[in-house]
């Protein structure tokens, strides 16, 4: 373990991200002193007040290579606590070549090989279907005759298996499946093609596993809305317990051998009530502030999990707390066909928000002003990189 300084720095990565943000206002409200990194020189992350450093890295989907140098130097120089990312590919890059930052600073878990095993959706799916964990039919087939021939029902999704936050492709008949899966494949690679569910209600249990692999912090939050008819990123959302959703989670979890934080991700079948796994998310997740909001600090517990390795569990939190993001709930407002109903519930003003602050507004103003489109995972790169060491090194 490395030496605890007495004043707590920590970097934090992907400021162009909610969850980022949340992290830089959650640990700058205790005092830590935050290093924020983006590729973006208008991250919003960059202009809340408890940001003390703003540091600009190459993109590490299109440069991972180059992106990893940057946070060597960084971290040899600036002597950091430990780095949070809040992206799934910058957390992909710091799992796989966690060891060159040994003995600088601490990357939080899990391994890389467990991350992997929750980053393409296609593992993840056939560990849950042979531990009995209802999923959407799923066909895993690379050739997309063997897919066609398989499909008895229409309509069916396709979805990117290694890619978090994209748009996804819903086919209705077996000529728009051609046409959109051939697309699919194109843009982002290896892709799944899953029966259609019903939206009966979507639902998140996040959460964070110790090295032993047990819970040690809890919420549940239900959408209420999101970007899209269709389902996408929530924009309103509350916190309500679930113990049946809960212990689905941690069973599928366990059987991963997880550590760090996660989200797992329900939709609720309409046609017959069951939960259906949809993903997992393998770090912080956009509505993290929520989870902040109900009691639940998990970037202040992540970073005692990383530099202590052990912390006491407690997976209480409040309920009945809703949290909006403003940007993506005005969005989402003109893709609903319910706009009267839209608005009645929009004009509730017992709510916290993600990005808008009152004591921090910055943030929000950039974000309106220089506004971030799509999660970054639209951006051609490689799933698994292989970086020269030596090359690193250097």
């Amino acid at each position: 373990m490395r030496k605890r300084k007495n004043m707590r720095k920590v970097l934090v990565t992907d400021a162009q991200h909610r969850a980022a943000l949340a992290i830089i206002r959650s640990l700058g409200r205790k005092k830590f002193k935050i290093t924020a990194g983006s590729e973006l020189k208008s991250a919003m992350g960059f202009y809340s007040k408890y940001c003390t450093e703003k540091v600009v890295y190459p993109n590490p989907k299109r440069d991972p290579l180059s992106f990893l140098k940057k946070l060597l130097k960084l971290v040899k120089t600036k002597d950091f606590d430990c780095i949070l990312p809040s992206h799934t590919y910058t957390m992909l890059l710091l799992c796989k070549y966690r060891d060159i930052f040994s003995g600088y600073t601490e990357i939080p878990p899990p391994s890389y090989d467990i991350f992997y095993n929750a980053y393409d959706k296609a593992r993840l799916l056939k560990i849950a279907i042979k531990n009995g964990i209802n999923c959407p039919e799923t066909y895993f087939f690379n050739d997309l005759d063997e897919i066609l021939s398989a499909i008895s029902r229409y309509p069916v999704v396709v979805k990117a298996s290694k890619r978090h936050g994209v748009g996804i492709a819903i086919c209705k008949t077996k000529s728009e499946l051609k046409e959109k899966y051939s697309e699919m494949v194109y843009r982002y690679g290896d892709c799944i093609v899953q029966e259609y569910i019903p939206n009966g209600g979507e639902w998140g249990v996040y959460t964070l596993f110790d090295y032993n692999s047990k819970p040690v912090a809890l919420t549940v939050q239900k959408r209420r809305r999101t970007l899209h008819h269709y389902g996408g990123a929530s924009t309103f959302r509350e916190t309500i317990r679930n113990e049946r959703l809960v212990k689905i989670a941690f069973d599928l979890l366990k059987k991963l051998k997880w550590s760090g934080v996660a989200m797992v991700e329900f939709r609720i079948d309409a046609r017959d009530g069951i939960p259906k796994l949809m993903e997992i998310n393998p770090r912080f997740w956009g509505s993290l502030q929520l989870s902040i909001s109900s009691g639940v600090d998990f970037p202040y517990l992540l970073y005692r999990l990383t530099t202590d390795k052990k912390i006491t569990p407690n997976l209480y939190f409040r309920e009945g707390v809703q949290c909006r993001w403003l940007a993506g709930d005005i969005v989402g407002f003109f893709h609903s066909s319910e706009k009267l109903n839209f608005i009645k519930d929009f004009l509730k003003l017992r709510t916290k928000y993600d990005v808008l602050s009152l004591s921090d507004p910055k943030p929000f103003i950039i974000s309106v002003i220089r506004p971030i489109k799509g999660s970054g995972d639209e951006e051609p790169r490689e799933d698994d990189p292989t970086i020269n060491i030596k090359e690193l090194m250097k």
